[in-house]
């Protein structure tokens, strides 16, 4: 098995809690359409603009609507998204009446699932995931991929300076950026729309049999930004493949948050390729 197979080993397991389809939920934010003609820019001022155009926040909250397509299997769950920006993430999984069955959260340092279902968690230091999965995976990036932002392979945040590291090309109504994580051989696109904001990323290994689609719509005006509600998300290779779209309602910006994490004393310590095993089986 290839080391780079990081999708499947890795994002499937974080996306099928974190991201999934739209149910019924329809955004409560006014809609925002891109309204600008594409412009030539050098690469320089694009990436600025791309930064600029970045919602700002200390802390996101969020209702979502999930649903998870693999195959003929569907399954379909709300939940409740938080954000502690560059420090934590936690996604809570609630199917019926808002009692949480799965819980995951990820600082910079540590990835922890509770399945209160079977009363087990997952407990395992990032540094080690990447030892044993070698992904160039980490807070920021995932951080970055739910909050519809461009990221830079192992830096926590990227400025102006960093569009040296990208190629830029341009279509008609399009802004395209190309980059690469040299430490696994990652390539990661994203396609700009003529408002500055991100619509598309595209992570591939190099051997170009795993893929990671994000697609990015509904853009809608919070108070401190625009915002997409909806993203829709698709990984997967030739023989395999899931499907995923995310759906945000009432999304609360700079609240207090505190993401702490305890474990109940009864619960039994699995490792994280057990949970993995069942996530990504075929049956």
């Amino acid at each position: 098995m290839r080391k780079n197979r990081f999708i499947f080993r890795q994002l499937l397991f974080l996306l099928i809690f974190l991201l999934a389809g739209v149910v019924s939920c329809t955004p409560k934010k006014q809609i925002a359409k891109a309204t600008l003609p594409l412009e030539q820019k050098e690469n320089q001022q694009l990436f600025s603009d791309i930064l600029a155009n970045q919602l700002p926040f200390n802390t996101l909250s969020s209702k979502l609507s999930l649903t998870l397509s693999k195959g003929p299997v569907s399954r379909r769950s709300k939940a409740r998204l938080k954000i502690v920006a560059d420090s934590a993430i936690q996604v809570s999984i609630q199917p019926l009446f808002g009692i949480e069955v799965f819980r995951l959260h990820i600082d910079a340092d540590t990835l922890v699932f509770l399945d209160r279902m079977n009363k087990r968690y997952v407990k395992e230091a990032l540094s080690d995931l990447k030892q044993r999965y070698p992904t160039g995976f980490d807070l920021q990036t995932l951080q970055s991929l739910i909050c519809n932002r461009i990221f830079v392979a192992g830096k926590a945040k990227p400025d102006a300076g960093d569009y040296a590291k990208f190629n830029y090309s341009d279509t008609q109504n399009m802004y395209y950026l190309k980059s690469e994580d040299k430490s696994s051989g990652i390539e990661y696109f994203f396609s700009v729309n003529a408002d500055d904001r991100i619509i598309f990323t595209n992570l591939v290994d190099v051997d170009k049999e795993y893929s990671l689609q994000w697609n990015y719509s509904a853009f809608a005006q919070l108070p401190a930004g625009v915002f997409p509600q909806q993203m829709d998300v698709s990984v997967g290779s030739s023989t395999k493949k899931a499907e995923m779209s995310l759906s945000f309602s009432d999304t609360v910006l700079d609240e207090a948050l505190q993401l702490e994490l305890s474990i109940p004393k009864s619960y039994v310590k699995v490792a994280f390729s057990d949970v993995l095993k069942i996530l990504t089986s075929d049956k």
